[in-house]
């Protein structure tokens, strides 16, 4: 049975709410500032249980090809222990490179891509953990900068800051005096579909996002794959898409690591 909800709480929530089954609980809209380890923890459970499942798939189809031809079987065995090999070098490399800074990956996407990837199987056994869907967010984009920060070597190329419209009026306007400071384009948009027209429109080669989690999840998603990104949570003290704020600070460091642009 579907609980109803009752939208009359929230009337000034019309533009830009994307949080169509909120029920005006502000717990919903707690404050993270979670680290990359709970996002890292869960990817390696995750990674685990998809390795788990190739090598029971070869367990079972192993009678089968040896039916057909005994050296299909040691071909099967070596293909598996391949993958399980690359997996496993690979996801320690990411890990090292976010907890050290260090960039040990030579393709500067392969990180954040596979995290991104590898990010719904891994919320799908956190919330069995019972792990809200905004603390695991957090994490994950904590990790999926900590991937860009050590990656990305600033160029000359365009960067542009997008921001949420309920950004509460004097944040938007320091945050815009920081765009202006820094050279880059700073766009307002409603959600994820406004945000992908403007990416689309302007060709950036790095992107800066501030959203509440659910929004940058998207955004990483649609485009960690084709340039660096990199997302900032807001805070929503009277809930969600209503006088939102934003940490200057990130957005600040944020700037810095994509343009190489000191805003001191």
């Amino acid at each position: 049975m579907n609980e109803k909800i009752d939208t009359s709480i929230k009337p000034d929530r019309v533009l830009g709410d994307e949080w169509l089954t909120w029920s005006g609980n502000l717990d919903e809209s707690k404050i993270y500032d979670e680290n990359a380890n709970l996002f890292a923890i869960y990817a390696v459970l995750a990674v685990l249980i998809l390795l788990g499942a190739l090598v029971i798939i070869l367990y079972m189809i192993e009678p089968r090809l040896n039916m057909l031809n005994p050296a299909l079987v040691y071909v099967a065995r070596t293909i598996t222990i391949f993958i399980i090999s690359v997996s496993t070098v690979l996801g320690i490399l990411i890990i090292i490179s976010v907890f050290t800074g260090k960039n040990l990956l030579y393709h500067k996407r392969f990180g954040q891509i596979a995290a991104s990837r590898i990010l719904p199987l891994a919320y799908a056994i956190a919330r069995r953990s019972g792990i809200s869907r905004d603390r695991f967010s957090n994490s994950f984009i904590t990790f999926s900068n900590a991937i860009v920060k050590a990656s990305h070597k600033p160029g000359n190329g365009k960067t542009i800051l997008l921001i949420p419209r309920c950004l509460k009026s004097d944040i938007k306007k320091e945050v815009i005096d920081l765009g202006n400071r820094a050279g880059i384009g700073v766009f307002s948009a409603t959600g994820g579909g406004q945000a992908r027209k403007i990416i689309l429109k302007e060709h950036p080669s790095a992107v800066i996002g501030v959203a509440c989690e659910r929004d940058l999840i998207s955004g990483i998603n649609d485009v960690a794959p084709k340039m660096p990104t990199l997302g900032i949570t807001n805070k929503r003290p009277e809930g969600p898409c209503k006088n939102t704020l934003v940490n200057l600070d990130e957005v600040k460091k944020a700037i810095e690591t994509l343009t190489g642009k000191s805003l001191e």
